[in-house]
């Protein structure tokens, strides 16, 4: 119709005006748009620039060349009569496996000459004769402290397994051990006593599931098991392998095989020794001399500039490095001098500054520093008479009995004339003798007896008494007590149980309540906690890292940049030509070695030397990650700040007594909360004097067990030293709401005097609910103060403030000599 209106839909198709392209606009509307914006070029993207595809393909040809060349050398190292032998540590991961079985066993299926000294566990050179290689067998034994010297060392390694035992905690903390040191490449496995399993479907079970353990724990590892023994009337029908055939190809996989290197290790360069080392006296001191190591130098190039570290003894200076004297046709080649220190080159042995205390010394008091020493007299009349009985109680001396406290008392014996004071203490005491046996005695019976024989006994006494006086004198002797009772004392052994529970208490306390302290009622607050400070921000507050510093810290050495130091060292070592090539045989001439040394050699240990890198034998504050490896539980120790533990950083043992803090983020302060406990289920940073290292070296602590034996406890890995780092020892004082209105509320409990409420009333307050608060007044003279909060709180919440003090690790690390390996039964092959 033409009267009614129609509806037309907009159009899809309509466009816009296209936008104002500023193509030509003038420098000034630019520069006004940019808003003072710069364009920077990065320097680096020209070099990074796309290549043409004929220069990739050079680079690539390059790179490939270059490994090739890598693999042939690291290849060729072990090969020759003249190359050193690879080194294959085995370890027995159960407790009913030998690694003494494994020795004999490819001796006799190789059809070469047992040594009779096998046994001892000291490690056996094995000669391939078709493969041109020697393997030198190194029995590990079943101890974590023992067996990382013989991983350290080890190219190659061979676990052998049980099918009828699992892993015990024994084999579970060495393989833990072993994966905190670096894991050597994995041969595969052994499996002994395969005779055990019932029929051959569980013994090929058995393989298959031992295969998957290795595997499990070991990645990198083929996870090949090999069975090395024979059983008479069994063969491959009964799930057996045929040991020689098993040997073959045991064989042949590692004489193939290169072994993986670790960065820790391969960077210093050490020799394994064969055999003993020889002691040569020197000088006019006979207890120290040079000592003569010989061995293939492995690792990196040896060189005599360096020092040398021996583990448990320290650092010494390489007098030279000659050949090995050889015998050819007859005749004996004198050993030729390789290389001698250059005196200028050569290492210093100094660790640590030698602090001169005239630095500080003053010059006559000013006038300032006078009225400063009155006000603090004055101050300590206050303080004397705000404390009363307890100033200065721990320098009193008291005396009790006559004699001075900790001293032994004297006591006076009748003794025949001529008997020394020795003698005199073998002798029983007759009054304490006749106590003791007559002890239960009834009194009145002492008393009828004392009546009948007092008149009997006048006359007789006055005798005897003028012939005691010719033939007895009087001495004095030391009353000692026995200090090693062997006898069980119920009551000791119930105090120690005491002690223990409180000291666990108080652990899983500070777990629970970290850093919460009762304000003591008998002191003041303000002289308690004085040493304390309050920080407004535990993050960002300012914090001067070179504010009362210990007299220590005088004797440390610090870096300018710990990274381009490490790097400029790491350069110089690569493009380093001097020293000793790595497989080469020498003898290292070490001087200034203790001949003590001697004592602690053992043919189950082997004596190792490296080198350290420049600077590595300094001391300064050297600090690790470290976390607990032992399972938590009642025989769980519990370890304290400053309680000494056992260190083994690489290839070094130290004796420390490390502080703990927290392993978290800082601010812009570098302050880091203070752990009293090192407990399970965390990551710490451990802060002890030590020396340095350069590489992120293996960390692993122990701690002395109850019958004296080490104990693993942690693992880590080692950081750059942090002289600067500022460890906080943080307590919190609590209080409890009496009364709240709105945000303010009335606090008690957390002080006990005005006094107090005034000396902290600058110190910001937080509440464990998150409020933030400050300090308005005191109210009364009983300690209970107004706060007011950024919100109102609530009746449950807890009010807090937090103090902090710095602290600082004890110089106390010292090296770390390990005990001698007990003889073991030998066990028949």
């Amino acid at each position: 119709m033409v009267g009614q209106e129609q509806h037309h839909h907009r159009s899809s198709q309509k466009s816009g005006n296209k936008a104002f392209k500023s193509k030509h606009a003038s420098k000034g509307s630019i520069k006004a748009q940019n808003k003072g914006k710069v364009n920077r070029t990065n320097p680096s993207s020209q070099a990074t620039t796309a290549q043409k595809r004929a220069d990739r393909r050079n680079a690539s040809k390059i790179e490939q060349k270059k490994k090739r060349a890598e693999l042939l050398t690291a290849t060729r190292l072990f090969a020759g009569p003249n190359a050193p032998p690879k080194v294959v540590a085995i370890v027995p991961l159960c407790p009913d496996v030998n690694a003494f079985h494994v020795i004999h066993d490819l001796f006799e299926l190789l059809e070469v000459e047992l040594p009779s000294n096998y046994r001892s566990g000291a490690p056996v050179l094995l000669p391939l004769e078709n493969f041109k290689q020697k393997l030198l067998l190194v029995p590990v034994p079943r101890s974590v402290p023992t067996l990382l010297s013989h991983i350290q060392i080890a190219d190659f390694m061979l676990p052998v397994m049980s099918p009828v035992v699992e892993v015990d905690a024994v084999g579970d903390l060495a393989m833990k051990a072993i994966k905190s040191i670096g894991v050597p490449t994995i041969l595969g496995g052994v499996v002994q006593n395969l005779e055990k399993g019932p029929d051959p479907k569980t013994r090929d079970a058995i393989r298959k599931s031992l295969q998957s353990f290795l595997v499990a724990h070991f990645p990198t590892c083929d996870g090949r098991i090999y069975c090395f023994r024979d059983v008479e009337g069994m063969g491959v029908k009964d799930g057996m392998p045929i040991a020689r055939n098993e040997v073959t190809a045991f064989v042949r996989s590692v004489s193939g095989l290169v072994p993986k290197g670790t960065v820790w290790r391969d960077r210093h360069s050490y020799v394994v020794n064969e055999g003993q080392p020889e002691f040569v006296a020197e000088g006019e001191d006979p207890e120290t001399g040079v000592l003569k190591v010989t061995g293939y130098v492995r690792g990196g190039r040896f060189n005599a500039d360096r020092l040398v570290h021996i583990a448990g003894f320290g650092e010494f200076q390489i007098q030279k490095i000659t050949t090995c004297a050889i015998e050819r046709n007859g005749e004996v080649i004198e050993p030729a001098v390789l290389q001698v220190p250059d005196p200028e080159l050569q290492d210093s042995l100094v660790a640590f500054n030698t602090p001169d205390p005239l630095d500080a010394e003053q010059t006559w008091p000013t006038e300032e520093e006078l009225a400063d020493a009155d006000a603090r007299v004055t101050a300590m009349e206050r303080r004397r008479a705000e404390m009363g009985d307890h100033y200065d109680e721990s320098m009193e001396v008291e005396e009790v009995d006559g004699h001075m406290d900790g001293m032994p008392s004297k006591k006076t014996m009748r003794v025949p004339k001529g008997t020394s004071s020795y003698q005199a203490a073998w002798i029983v005491d007759e009054e304490n003798a006749d106590e003791e046996d007559n002890g239960d005695d009834d009194d009145e019976d002492a008393e009828m007896k004392e009546a009948g024989d007092d008149m009997e006994s006048e006359h007789a006494s006055d005798i005897e008494r003028e012939i005691e006086d010719e033939e007895y004198e009087e001495i004095e002797l030391e009353d000692k007590k026995n200090d090693f009772d062997v006898d069980f004392n119920a009551a000791d052994d119930a105090r120690q149980y005491k002690a223990y529970l409180e000291s666990k208490k108080i652990a899983e306390e500070d777990l629970e309540f970290p850093d919460e302290m009762d304000t003591p009622r008998d002191i003041a607050a303000r002289i308690r906690f004085n040493k304390f400070r309050g920080l407004k921000s535990f993050r960002t507050s300012p914090w001067d890292p070179y504010e009362n510093l210990p007299i220590d810290y005088a004797k440390i050495f610090q870096f300018e940049s710990f990274k381009k130091t490490k790097t400029r060292i790491v350069k110089d070592i690569e493009d380093s030509d001097d020293g000793v090539d790595v497989g080469r045989k020498v003898v290292v001439w070490i001087q200034g070695v203790p001949k003590r040394l001697l004592s602690t050699l053992s043919n189950k240990k082997p004596f190792v030397i490296f080198t350290l890198l420049p600077h590595e034998n300094k001391i300064t504050v050297s600090s690790m990650c470290v976390h607990r490896v032992d399972e938590p539980g009642v025989k769980s120790p519990i370890i304290k700040s400053k309680e000494p533990l056992i260190l083994y950083v690489g290839f070094r043992r130290y004796v420390i007594n490390p502080i703990y803090s927290t392993d978290s983020r800082s601010g812009t302060n570098n302050v880091h909360r203070f752990e009293r406990y090192f407990h399970h289920g965390r990551n710490v940073i451990a802060n002890f004097y030590g020396p340095i290292g350069f590489e992120s070296e293996p960390v692993l602590l122990f701690r002395a067990g109850d019958d004296g034996a080490p104990v693993l406890v942690a693992t880590g890995t080692l950081t750059p030293p942090t002289p600067h780092r500022i460890i906080a020892k943080r307590i919190m004082l609590t209080g409890h709401p009496f009364k709240i209105h709105k945000r303010s509320a009335v606090i008690r409990y957390m002080f006990f005097n005005p006094q107090d409420i005034e000396y902290f009333k600058p110190v910001q307050l937080t509440t464990k609910l998150g409020r933030i608060g400050h300090i308005k007044e005191s109210l009364g003279t009983h300690g209970y103060m107004k706060c007011m909060f950024d919100e109102q709180l609530t009746a449950h919440d807890t009010v807090c403030l937090s103090l902090y003090k710095r602290v600082f690790p004890k110089w106390t690390t010292g090296n770390y000599v390990e005990p001698a390996v007990e003889e073991e039964d030998e066990m028949e092959a």
